[in-house]
């Protein structure tokens, strides 16, 4: 609750000081804002004090909470060092972009601590919006409209869905509280029939929002021609909160309906994982390579939707959700160094990058490997504990994920191939601001960390 207050208010000055032209104090205001925030929730979540119920039961910021909101303001904090470098050509609305990103984040924990329905939906909502006004920003591109307006009639049509499905539970159970929900789902409803209507919609629509195959569609042309600063954002916080939101609506109001929606789930999975690797393999463009991994990550991560009756499913996914937003932010911050300047999006863009800039394709590998899960390193700890916790369920989902963790190493490869042994030289000269440098060195501090203690993390909540 006090992150809330402070991203919030960080937003407002943050909006105030781009309108008096304060903007050399505009990342300041916005790494300590999001820096405090994340200080008092650790503060909260470790010592065991935190806030619980609030405004007639509609939020709990209980551990679960927590626990995620420090990920994402983690995560936070990275794409806003990184922003110094990568909102470098903004001048009058640079104060406006990190508004928006800071309401976003708003969404996104409310979306963490939700007990009611409607918080769910005021949350995502809170979270898309501001999001629809970035991918757009680049006015002067096209892409970047097609982008923009992708996004929104997507997330339009997905949030119609949604909030139908929602209608339907209200009309079966007469409440939009998730325990009232559970209790009425226990107890048997008097419209079976709607209630499970109105979940495979609510399914139909958390899949759009979390970029599920088949509803995946619009996420490669939306990353793609997104600014790379908001497709590095999109990537990591909104697909965290879009999964921790779906953890905790399934495990908590649904629970008890398992039998009927882990079906469908598992199909969707299974479908997920394969259809986006095995379209990763045959792309030329790092970015959309990158948002058809984001969507096969989405599939692994339903695994961990599947697992909600089993103890510690919920740590695994804050595992596998840390370990993956970094790697992603690493890769996204080489990308805007290489590809900018250039103009070039492809894979020839890291032509020989091992031999020009050591460190940067050192960095790459090093992401590229956490990404594709290869062990020891903190990506194949969270794919192991994600797969563990419902293997004994689903033994034949987690086969058919080793194997397209497997095909993932192939594209994953490409890029590590281009930089080492490319006979191909990118002529373009490739500089390393310092903030950037040091974002990098922490990422692989954060990286390191959790290879060497993946279990302190997954024992948070």
């Amino acid at each position: 609750m006090t992150a809330l207050l402070i991203l919030f208010f960080t937003a407002v000055a943050s909006l105030f000081a781009g309108l008096f032209a304060k903007r050399s104090q505009l990342l300041p205001i916005v790494l300590i804002g999001v820096g405090a925030a994340l200080v008092l929730t650790l503060r909260e979540l470790f010592s065991g004090s935190p806030w619980g119920n609030q405004f007639q039961d509609m939020i709990n910021f209980d551990s679960y909470a927590l626990g995620f909101s420090s990920l994402v303001l983690l995560t936070t904090l990275l794409i806003a060092g990184l922003s110094g470098w990568g909102f470098r050509k903004l001048e009058h609305t640079k104060g406006d972009h990190y508004a928006l990103l800071l309401f976003s984040i708003c969404g996104a924990l409310t979306m963490f601590s939700f007990t009611n329905m409607v918080m769910l939906f005021l949350g995502i909502e809170i979270l898309s919006i501001p999001l629809y006004v970035l991918a757009g920003s680049n006015r002067d591109n096209l892409s970047s409209n097609e982008a923009a307006l992708k996004y929104f009639l997507m997330g339009s049509f997905a949030t119609g869905i949604l909030l139908f499905g929602m209608a339907l539970v209200y009309g079966s159970t007469a409440t939009f509280d998730t325990v009232g929900i559970s209790a009425a789902v226990q107890s048997g409803v008097s419209s079976p029939g709607m209630l499970k209507l109105g979940l495979l919609l609510i399914l139909i629509g958390l899949s759009f929002k979390v970029s599920a195959v088949p509803f995946h569609f619009w996420a490669p042309d939306v990353y793609q021609g997104s600014p790379n600063m908001i497709t590095a954002y999109m990537s990591t916080v909104v697909k965290t909160a879009g999964f921790a939101a779906f953890y905790r609506l399934f495990s908590g109001a649904f629970i008890g309906m398992a039998d009927f929606w882990s079906i469908g789930v598992a199909g969707i999975a299974a479908l997920t994982m394969t259809v986006s690797n095995f379209t990763a393999i045959f792309q030329t463009d790092f970015k959309r390579m990158m948002a058809y991994s984001s969507i096969s990550h989405a599939g692994y991560l339903l695994l961990g939707v599947l697992a909600v009756s089993v103890a510690g499913s919920s740590g695994a996914m804050l595992v596998y959700l840390l370990t993956y937003s970094i790697a992603s932010i690493i890769a996204f911050a080489i990308y805007m160094l290489i590809a900018e300047p250039s103009d070039d999006g492809t894979f020839a863009a890291f032509n020989q990058l091992g031999k020009k800039q050591p460190f940067l394709a050192f960095m790459m590998t090093f992401s590229m490997l956490s990404l594709a899960g290869i062990p020891p390193l903190a990506g194949f700890f969270g794919k192991y504990f994600l797969f563990s916790s419902v293997v004994s369920q689903y033994p034949w989902l987690v086969v058919l994920a080793v194997v397209n963790s497997a095909v993932s190493i192939y594209y994953y490869f490409k890029v590590i191939i281009a930089m080492y042994f490319s006979r191909e030289e990118n002529e373009a000269s490739v500089d390393v601001p310092a903030s950037v440098r040091w974002l990098l060195i922490v990422g692989l501090l954060l990286l390191s960390s959790l290879t060497l203690f993946p279990g302190f993390v997954y024992q948070l909540i």
